[in-house]
């Protein structure tokens, strides 16, 4: 056999080994976990929910993605309003995607927390101020995912897998701090959709929480009197697959909750997932003017870890439900082959 030939071979059984030994063939077990963040279900902005300007008002579930940019335009019928909001994970900006995997799928209690922090995600978002359009509002928020059965590095051998197929084309492993493997000369879209596949099928419910204040800029913001009218919400989401295509969707919010103007909002939802859309339909119940608002959103795929959300609700108005018209274009740190 020559050289060449013996080193093909050498890479087959490599990778063969990576398939059947979980972790095994994985460089010092390390992997880096924002590799293999799946291109579905991008959940809304945590400022974005902070200042009620989110395109449905029943949340995601679904667990974040390390980063993302959000450019929204909000028409209600007083008002056309922009608006931009920035959502990254602290763990990423750390370069904490680096773990070990074994560590990583650890079930012990600092294992448990630690996928918690990993899917944890600050956020900074602005808007005009709809009752004074020369005034703008920004909002801070932070999101959890508390339980992600849809994980595909703690519940598939996706990482594995993209290790194993990489050696047996005798291509070198990845650096550690490498965070996209799909541009190694080695197509492993197949593995993604399998991982995206076996994902989705196992069900269960996925669980994310936050909290975000929001307030409207006055002045100098450094200053005592520069940020009025401050307001505080608190909410937590589930989303649970009930097949490949259909998701049921449940969020209890408690808005402005430190005011005594706080109101509970929640509601319910379905979502119809297709391959380059998806479909959701909710009616909320909405403790400030108590009455419920329906909605309707399509979420639209686009090229390039990035989607377009249009979206119509009605709105808590000042005498009576309002109707909005909301669209987003988002981009967004996954994996998009």
């Amino acid at each position: 056999m020559s050289a060449g030939g013996l080193r093909r071979g050498l890479a087959l059984l490599t990778g063969v080994g990576m398939l059947l030994g979980p972790g095994a063939g994985l460089a010092q077990d390390n992997v880096n976990l924002y590799r293999f963040v799946l291109d579905v279900d991008v959940p809304e902005s945590a400022g974005l929910v902070a200042l009620d300007e989110t395109p449905t008002l029943v949340l995601l579930g679904a667990a974040p993605k390390p980063v993302m940019v959000t450019l929204l335009a909000s028409r209600t019928p007083e008002l056309l309003r922009p608006g931009l909001a920035l959502d990254v994970a602290p763990y990423f900006l750390v370069g904490g995607g680096i773990r070990s995997l074994s560590g990583y799928r650890s079930n012990s209690v600092a294992g448990r927390l630690m996928r918690v922090l990993t899917k944890t995600t600050l956020s900074v978002a602005v808007v005009p101020d709809a009752r004074n359009p020369d005034s703008w509002r920004v909002g801070f928020g932070l999101r959890t995912t508390l339980h992600d059965p849809h994980d595909p590095v703690l519940n598939s051998p996706l990482p594995e897998q993209v290790a194993g197929a990489l050696a047996s084309h005798g291509v070198a492993p990845p650096g550690d701090a490498e965070e996209d493997v799909l541009e190694r000369g080695v197509d492993l879209s197949a593995l993604f959709a399998e991982a995206l596949r076996t994902m989705r099928a196992r069900g269960d419910i996925r669980i994310s929480a936050g909290w975000g204040v929001s307030a409207r800029v006055e002045g100098d913001v450094l200053s005592a009197d520069g940020l009025t009218d401050t307001r505080h919400t608190f909410w937590v989401s589930g989303q649970s697959a009930l097949g490949p295509r259909f998701d049921v969707l449940a969020t209890v919010q408690g808005l402005d909750v430190w005011s005594s103007e706080r109101a509970l909002r929640f509601g319910a939802g379905v979502q119809r997932k297709t391959t380059i859309a998806d479909f959701r339909a909710e009616l909320a119940f909405d403790g400030t003017d108590e009455r419920l608002h329906p909605a309707v959103a399509v979420d639209v795929k686009l090229p390039g870890c990035t989607s377009l959300i249009a979206a119509l609700t009605t709105v808590p108005g000042p005498e009576a439900r309002t109707l909005r018209a909301q669209v987003q274009l988002r981009g967004y740190l996954a994996a998009c082959p």
